[in-house]
């Protein structure tokens, strides 16, 4: 078999969210933004996670008519040649218990025949998501000043305001005629970027992200809304009010922020808590693997349930179209 199946499904992760490849579940790209931590003075760049999901069944059409445009047929074969191609490494996983996708990690077939997702670490496609950046040390620039100055610290402690002020931020010195160059290249590659050929419209942006709730209950069925108990995840400090879930616990979150502060994600509660109509069922969790935070809006008990309700939040509030629901196994 050969490799087009992953490297398409990588061309589309780095130009949407998530893909979903028919009969076999959906390949989700969860993107991380630019952090500093303090303690060890460390600024990490841009990053992100892909992670898969057995219950995305319902077809997005990212695939087929990537098919239809790279070997110019119409999406009817696509599909057909798409299927095949799935039917393949099905079959390849059910004999060997695994798969290795290029590009994006190892498929793995459990004895419950449920389909599990190691992710490279060193995949090309996260790696672009970075800029192909490292983390950077940036330390303190009143530290340096503090260790290498002759003068004793209650005479530091009497400079000036504005000069105590600028000891907040850090600071990166670039040399002008750099900065003038990487001006010139940005204004030469928005000068040739189309911009009238296509209209860009509302619904451009919201195609293909989530699935309709009528199509959603003729795969899972329908459910209420379950909100999480208090006795299964603790409760974050007073001051807050937001509910931490516990790690593991199998249920269905749908995913409205991802951060790596808890103080950015505390900001992202409090604007959600004004807009969600049932504030209570907020939940944050935490990675188990890395130190990524998440701000769920709700959890369900199955998957049907968590689709049906995402639908109606990104229908009532537009800021959520980027939402997604993640299994916490």
């Amino acid at each position: 078999m050969n490799n087009r199946l992953a490297e398409q499904i990588s061309y589309l992760l780095l130009r949407h969210s998530y893909v979903v490849v028919p009969q076999l579940g959906g390949f989700i790209r969860e993107a991380l933004p630019a952090s500093y931590q303090h303690e060890q003075h460390l600024a990490y760049p841009p990053s992100a996670e892909l992670h898969f999901s057995q219950e995305l069944q319902h077809s997005d059409g990212l695939l087929e008519a990537r098919y239809a445009l790279l070997l110019g047929i119409s999406l009817r074969r696509a599909r057909l040649i798409l299927e095949e191609e799935v039917k393949q490494l099905r079959h390849i996983l059910i004999q060997r218990g695994q798969y290795q996708l290029p590009l994006l990690g190892t498929l793995e077939l459990t004895g419950a025949g449920k389909i599990n997702f190691v992710p490279y670490s060193s995949s090309k496609l996260l790696q672009g998501i970075s800029y192909g950046l490292s983390p950077l040390s940036l330390p303190l620039l009143q530290q340096d000043m503090a260790a290498g100055s002759a003068e004793p610290l209650s005479a530091q402690s009497e400079a000036p305001e504005a000069e105590r002020r600028n000891r907040d931020y850090i600071q990166l010195r670039i040399p002008k005629r750099a900065a003038a160059y990487a001006a010139s290249i940005i204004i030469l590659i928005l000068s040739l970027i189309p911009w009238q050929q296509s209209p860009v419209t509302e619904q451009y942006f919201q195609a293909g992200f989530t699935p309709t709730p009528e199509a959603a209950q003729s795969l899972w069925g329908h459910s209420s809304l379950t909100p999480q108990s208090k006795e299964e995840a603790p409760a974050a400090p007073a001051d807050s009010g937001l509910r931490w879930g516990s790690s593991g616990d199998g249920r269905y979150y749908v995913i409205i922020a991802t951060e790596r502060s808890e103080e950015r994600l505390l900001s992202y509660y409090e604007e959600a808590r004004h807009q969600i109509e049932e504030p209570e069922a907020i939940v944050a969790l935490r990675s188990r693997h890395s130190a990524t935070l998440r701000l769920a809006a709700a959890s369900f008990d199955d998957a049907a349930a968590a689709y049906n309700y995402l639908n109606k939040l990104v229908k009532a509030h537009r800021a959520y179209s980027s939402s997604w629901v993640f299994h916490n196994k």
